[in-house]
């Protein structure tokens, strides 16, 4: 009942809210969906992505190309943006997914920005436009943006309910634990890793192509920005990795946050958020939904 009435509250707030808070709500699912994404694969199964940015600017540059020159509807654009950096991945995912720790984590950030210097060169400028950009229009309302990365947030945090609760979900979490002995029990180790880095791969491009749309833009210093990868990390710091609802949590504090300190404190407020993650990390290790599990606010499940 309480989860009905929060949808129909949110559904209903393009009827009454103002621009800027509907843009606001915007930012935080866009980054909800990169947050719950995220910690879908790296919270589950330990294994660090740097290139969460990679994601999302491939999507981002397939779906605003199919928009901008050959005037695709963007309700067609956006899935096959995501599939495309989905079967991308798969490959990706084989050879890279076979190393672990900081080796697979520094051969994201080279995926990242060895893509961001290939999509800027003359060599690909006639598909890419090169360091010129993509601007377009998309013809997208406000409203309609919000109520489809509203859909997108509330499917992406179902489907990571649904995975950390199945056998599924087990299976990456005893990875996280101990590889080798999750291989030992009879786990396919590597094809567990797959599938979540390709679902993680879809959902984050998914909000990406959204979120290019709703900028109107994309270039490859901002399609693939390291801002795009770290900022979701923090937010499921901020709400506790390896939980469901915590990236969402994470991302609604942290914009929140961000916006008043920015309006209130302009001048200083990056050194001021820079302490508040510093005693984040002191006093909520584990975030916002791990401290309140350990202080037994709420029940230690997989389901929260």
């Amino acid at each position: 009942m309480g989860v009905a009435l929060l949808m129909i509250f949110l559904i209903s707030i393009p009827f009454y809210a103002t621009d800027y808070w509907i843009t606001l709500l915007v930012q935080i699912l866009i980054f909800t969906v990169y947050a719950s994404g995220w910690n879908l694969f790296s919270g589950l199964t330990g294994y660090t992505n740097f290139g969460l940015a990679w994601f999302i600017g491939v999507s981002g540059y397939a779906s605003s190309l199919l928009i901008a020159d050959y005037q695709w509807h963007w309700l067609f654009a956006w899935p096959i943006g995501a599939l495309f950096i989905s079967i991308i991945s798969i490959g990706v995912g084989v050879i890279l997914l076979r190393i672990k720790g900081v080796y697979f984590a520094i051969s994201m950030v080279a995926l990242t920005e060895g893509t961001r210097e290939l999509f800027g060169t003359e060599y690909l400028e006639p598909l890419t436009h090169g360091g010129k950009g993509v601007p377009f229009v998309a013809g997208i309302s406000l409203a309609t943006l919000y109520w489809s990365v509203l859909l997108l947030a509330f499917l992406t945090i179902l489907i990571c309910y649904k995975i950390t609760s199945s056998k599924f979900g087990l299976r990456l979490i005893a990875i996280r634990e101990d590889e080798q002995a999750a291989e030992t029990l009879g786990i396919h180790t590597t094809r567990a890793k797959i599938i979540a880095f390709v679902l993680s791969a879809f959902l984050t491009g998914l909000a990406g192509a959204i979120h290019f749309t709703y900028q109107n833009y994309i270039d490859p210093s901002f399609g693939f920005t390291i801002h795009l990868t770290l900022t979701p990390i923090v937010m499921t710091l901020f709400g506790g990795v390896g939980t469901v609802f915590g990236p969402a949590i994470g991302a609604t504090l942290f914009t929140f946050i961000h916006e008043i300190l920015w309006a209130e404190l302009t001048l200083l407020y990056m050194a001021i958020f820079g302490g508040i993650l510093i005693l984040l990390i002191l006093f909520f290790p584990q975030g916002v939904l791990g401290w309140m599990k350990e202080k037994g606010i709420l029940p230690k499940i997989r389901k929260i």
